[in-house]
Order: structure tokens, then sequence, then C-alpha cells
């Protein structure tokens, strides 16, 4: 077993919670489309504590990733500049049509639900942006690493690129139902997500980048443990728990990245030959330590007080 340098792993760590945020948001993406009625209820409530937490996460990470290998930035921009700027039209759309979902006035041509089916669209969008630059980034296909190109043709044409991405959603929108607590058939929410997990999974190892497969157990795990636990009362609340569910989706990142350290690009990049390795890194460790701590404290303690006004909202409806 290979210990991963301390600097790595609380960056890894900082991604997986920025990709466990996200990933509820692509859930909430596919309840809206899919499900609208029940996810008005349900879902929109907490839409604006993921959306925002969303963010302030994907910058910490980026800022705690330029300080940790200072060329990496650079290198994604040069890469996937054409991508980069697409998604962040997309986003600046994505917010403006959740903002106005939030507070449209009733009885306009543009109503609620045609907004929040856009939100959810784009979201997709940036989704799969995110996934394809991940992926290109752990297999290598498609990235010529010195001119700082990105051939997406070459990236399709690999299978594994494609699954990866595949199963994900598919993992995702089966999830999605558990994680909101929808009513949908539990068997089928079951079958969807092992679906998911066993294409997404496949696909992974043959990526090219797995060196320690033992710590695919974890997430394998635990994903599978997610759709189970809903079919017992004793644990189904503990799944339907919003920050408990993000935590096990974080740990399941974790390790699913950990059984890749240290390389990237198809095992043609061993991280630790680029770190930064200075008295700066060093300083920023302890910083991103505090400050990581301060920023989950705080999303936490945010995300509990939407959670308990959803509650409070829904004892309300009810009794009413």
């Amino acid at each position: 077993m290979v210990m991963i340098h301390p600097e790595v792993g609380i960056n890894m760590a900082i991604f997986a919670m920025f990709f466990a945020i996200l990933s509820t948001e692509l859930m909430a993406a596919s309840a809206f489309i899919f499900r609208y009625s029940e996810a008005e209820k349900k879902v929109t409530k907490y839409i604006i504590p993921i959306w925002e937490i969303t963010g302030t996460f994907f910058v910490f990470y980026a800022v705690n990733l330029e300080a940790l290998i200072p060329e990496i930035i650079p290198f994604v921009a040069y890469t996937f500049v054409a991508y980069i700027l697409v998604f962040l039209i997309l986003y600046v759309l994505r917010n403006a049509s959740i903002i106005s979902a939030e507070f449209i006035w009733k009885n306009r041509r543009i109503d609620r639900k045609l907004l929040y089916r856009a939100y959810s669209v784009i979201t997709y969008v940036l989704g799969v942006i995110v996934l394809i630059i991940y992926t290109s980034v752990i297999s290598g296909v498609g990235i010529d690493f010195p001119a700082r190109t990105f051939n997406l043709a070459s990236f399709v044409s690999f299978l594994p690129n494609d699954g990866f991405i595949i199963g994900s959603a598919v993992l995702l929108f089966g999830m999605a139902s558990i994680y909101y607590a929808l009513d949908v058939n539990r068997f089928l929410s079951l079958a969807v997500v092992l679906i998911g997990m066993v294409i997404a999974g496949v696909s992974y190892i043959h990526l090219g980048d797995v060196v320690h497969p033992y710590f695919l157990t974890i997430p394998v795990v635990l994903t599978i443990a997610a759709p189970i636990m809903q079919f017992s009362r004793k644990t189904e609340k503990f799944v339907h728990n919003k920050i408990a569910f993000q935590g096990l989706i974080a740990v399941s990142v974790f390790f699913l990245a950990y059984s890749a350290y240290p390389y990237l690009l198809g095992r043609t990049l061993n991280i630790l030959t680029i770190l930064n390795n200075s008295a700066m890194q060093t300083q920023v460790f302890y910083t991103t330590i505090v400050g990581g701590l301060i920023l989950l404290a705080l999303s936490v303690m945010y995300f509990d007080v939407y959670m308990k006004k959803g509650e409070r909202g829904d004892i309300e409806s009810t009794e009413a």
C-alpha cells in the first residue's frame, strides 16, 4: 500500500467534496426533467444551498490545486480553452435561470417550470464537460501533453472514456430518487444504480490508471449500500439524510481517485514529479487545513439550516 502525499491527499479530499456536491445538483436536474411535479415539492428547497456551495468548493479546489501544482492550471486552460469558455457561458446562464426561477413572478410567459428545466439541461451539459475533462486527464486519450491540445474525436473513439461518462450519468440518475426520496420503485432504483456502477466501474478500470484496485472495493460497497439501505426503515433515515449521503459520495470519490495514485494520463504522468515542493506549498497546506475545516463547518451549518427549513415547510403543508 502506497501512503499518499499529505498535500495531494488534501487536494483529493477537496475535489471529492466538490464532486459530491456537484453530483447532488446533477441528481436534482434529473428530478426536474423527469418528475417535475414531485421535484417541485421535494427538490426545490435544496437547490439554493447546493448551487451556492458547489461554486465555493470549486474555487477552493482550484486555488489549492494552483498552489500544489502551479503548472496544472495553465495546462488545463490551454488544453481545454474552448470547453472552458463554453462552460463559463453556460455557468452564467445556469445561475440566471435558477435565480429567475426562484424569484419569477407568476403569470409570466416564462414560467418557473420552464426555467427549472432550462437550469437542468444546462447543468447536465456542465456535468458532461467536467466529466470529459476529468476522464481525459485520467486516461490521457485525446490529450497531447507537450502541445497542450485536446482532440474530442480521439477521446470519443476510446470506449472506456464513453463508458465512464455514460455509466456515471446512469448511476447518478438512479441515485436521484434515493437522495431526494422520490416516489420511485425501490427495486428500479437499485437496478439502475447497479447498471450504472458496472458500466462506470469496468470503464474506469480500462482507462489505464488503476494502481491500487483494492481501493475500488470501498466505492463499490458504498454505492451498493445506498439503494439497499432504503429497504429498511432503520437505515432509510440515514440514506435520506442529505449531509450523510454527500459524505458517502465524497468518500467513494476519494478512494476512486486514490486507486490511481500517483498517476494521471494513463500512467504516463507521475504527479509527484510536478509538485511545487517549496516553502509556499507547506504554508498553503496548513492554511488549507484551517480554511477547509472552517469552510466545511460553515457549509454543513448552512445546508443544515435549509434542510430544517424545508422539513418545517413539509410539516406545515401537511398540517394545512
